[in-house]
C-alpha cells in the first residue's frame, strides 16, 4: 500500500509501505556496500525530485508508519530508546537555499543535494537541482544514473568553483541536529552533514532494526495463530508486533484460566 503525506515545506510525498520481507532484505544488506543499502530503501520512495533533507523526513515518517515511532540509539549506558517525533520536532523546517548561477551559458540551480553521500566521487554535482541550455531544462534527480553520468561529464570545468562557493556559503544548512542529547543518561549530540557518510549510515540504521534468526522466529510464533506466511512476510513490522501482542495476551489469558480451573 502507498502511503501519501506533506512535508514540512509544503511539498507532497508518496512512499510504498515497506513490509517484514522488506526487512529480512535489509538485513541481508547488511553484507552490502552503502550505495546499495541506500539505493533499495530509496526505492520505496515514489515522489521524484526531493531533496536528501525532504528524503530524511519521508524516511521518518516511513520508518514510523511501518516499524514504530521508537528508535533505539547508543549511549554510555547502553540503548536507549528516542522517539521519532523529538528528532522530527529538532530538525523543524528547513531553510530555502536555492540559487541560481550562470556557468559559461548554462543556467544552473543549486540546492541540497539530490543523492545521499556513499563515497562517490561525483557526489558534488548532485547539488545542481536543474540545468537549462538553449532553452531545454534538465532536472537532475530525475534522471538514471547513465544519463547523470553523462550530463556531468560535459559540464565546464569552471563549476567546481561555483560549486565549492556554494557549500561554503551555506555550510551551516548542511548541519542536521537530529538530537540535542541528553547528560542524565550521557547520550550525546546527534548531528548529521549531509554532505559525508554519516547521513547515510544514519538513515540506514533507522531500518536495521532485524536480524535473520528474529525474522524467523517471529513467523514460526505468530504462523501457529496464523497460519498463512504469505500474509505475515506481507505485513509490516508494526502490524506483527501487534499481532504477536495479542497472541501473546492470548495464550497468557489461557494460562491463568487453566491455573484457575487446576485450583478450583
Amino acid at each position: 500500500m502507498d502511503l501519501s503525506f506533506t512535508l514540512p515545506n509544503k511539498k507532497e510525498v508518496v512512499v510504498s509501505e515497506i513490509l517484514y520481507k522488506d526487512l529480512r532484505k535489509m538485513a541481508l544488506y547488511n553484507d552490502s556496500s552503502l550505495s546499495n543499502t541506500i539505493d533499495f530503501l530509496e526505492s520505496f520512495i515514489l515522489t521524484k525530485g526531493l531533496t536528501v533533507v525532504e528524503k530524511l523526513f519521508a524516511f521518518f515518517i516511513l520508518r514510523e508508519k511501518c516499524i514504530g515511532d521508537q528508535v533505539a540509539i547508543g549511549s554510555k549506558k547502553g540503548k536507549v530508546n528516542i522517539d521519532l517525533h523529538v528528532f522530527k520536532k529538532n530538525i523543524g523546517t528547513f531553510d530555502d537555499i536555492r540559487e541560481e548561477i550562470d556557468v559559461d551559458g548554462i543556467k544552473c540551480v543549486l540546492n541540497y543535494p539530490s543523492r545521499f553521500y556513499v563515497g562517490d566521487t561525483d557526489f558534488i554535482f548532485s547539488l545542481i537541482e536543474s540545468l537549462e541550455v538553449d532553452n531545454e531544462k534538465v532536472t537532475i534527480s530525475s534522471l538514471s544514473k547513465q544519463e547523470y553520468n553523462k550530463i556531468i561529464s560535459r559540464l565546464p570545468d569552471t563549476i567546481f568553483g561555483h560549486l565549492e562557493a556554494f557549500i561554503q556559503k551555506n555550510s551551516s544548512h548542511f548541519n542536521i541536529l537530529v538530537y540535542e542529547g541528553k547528560e542524565s543518561m550521557e547520550i550525546d549530540k546527534i548531528v548529521l552533514n549531509m554532505l559525508d557518510g554519516s547521513f547515510s549510515a544514519f538513515i540506514v540504521k533507522l531500518f536495521d532494526c532485524i536480524q535473520d534468526t528474529d525474522y524467523r522466529e517471529m513467523l514460526f510464533v505468530l504462523s501457529k495463530r496464523i497460519p498463512d506466511v504469505s500474509f505475515l512476510i506481507n505485513s509490516t513490522y508494526l502490524e506483527l508486533n501487534d499481532y504477536y501482542k495479542l497472541y501473546a495476551d492470548e495464550i497468557e489469558k489461557q494460562n491463568d484460566d487453566l491455573q484457575k480451573q487446576n485450583a478450583s
